[in-house]
């Protein structure tokens, strides 16, 4: 062996080692932040599901309640969510007798009447499918992108402050824009009167 080979690695050689070896945490670095994005996108994305399951369940528990057939509002005087059908989207009022009923949830999914804590939001959508027979219900459930940043990791609540109440159509409009601050879940069903047994 030469003294060359004896005496190890020359400088160059160790800069490019470390150069090599830069690069590739750098990769595995912006895999996890990727694949922590892509958890918490997925994430919402189920809790959202499971509001949007959830508002459908209480309007077809609601329907139990339907029992004379008929397209005037007295004949759905009874239910708590079925009394407007319009084809309007609605932030429905929660219901009196159970406190524990709301359009907006919590991070974790639960009905929420304060509105800071308010991150994701139900609407529903009534319209006649056989008038004073059917009504097809749309539920969707929408929230504010995250805006980035570590001060904000719920994302921009500014938007649409209390779920939209009384700005549906707003929230329409922002939802169909090619550059929409808001995600949305969609979910629909059909509704008949129950008639007593």
């Amino acid at each position: 062996m030469t003294k060359r080979n004896r005496e190890g690695f020359t400088l160059i050689e160790i800069i490019m080692a470390l150069g090599i070896m830069t690069v590739g945490a750098v990769g595995i670095m912006s895999l996890q932040q990727a694949a922590t994005r892509g958890n918490m996108e997925s994430r919402e994305l189920g809790v959202a599901s499971q509001v949007t399951r959830s508002w459908l369940e209480r309007l077809r528990r609601d329907a139990v309640r339907w029992n004379q057939q008929g397209a005037n509002v007295a004949t759905r005087a009874t239910t708590e969510y079925l009394q407007t059908v319009d084809g309007n989207w609605y932030a429905l009022a929660r219901d009196p007798v159970d406190n524990n009923e709301s359009y907006g949830f919590d991070y974790q999914g639960q009905d929420t009447t304060t509105v800071a804590q308010m991150v994701y939001c139900a609407h529903v959508r009534l319209s006649w499918v056989v008038p004073g027979d059917t009504i097809r219900a749309d539920v969707r459930t929408f929230w504010h992108r995250r805006a980035g940043g570590r001060d904000n990791t719920q994302g921009d609540r500014r938007l649409f402050g209390n779920c939209g109440q009384g700005a549906e159509a707003a929230v329409t409009a922002e939802l169909a824009a090619p550059t929409s601050r808001l995600r949305a879940v969609h979910a629909s069903t059909l509704i008949r009167w129950q008639p007593l047994q």
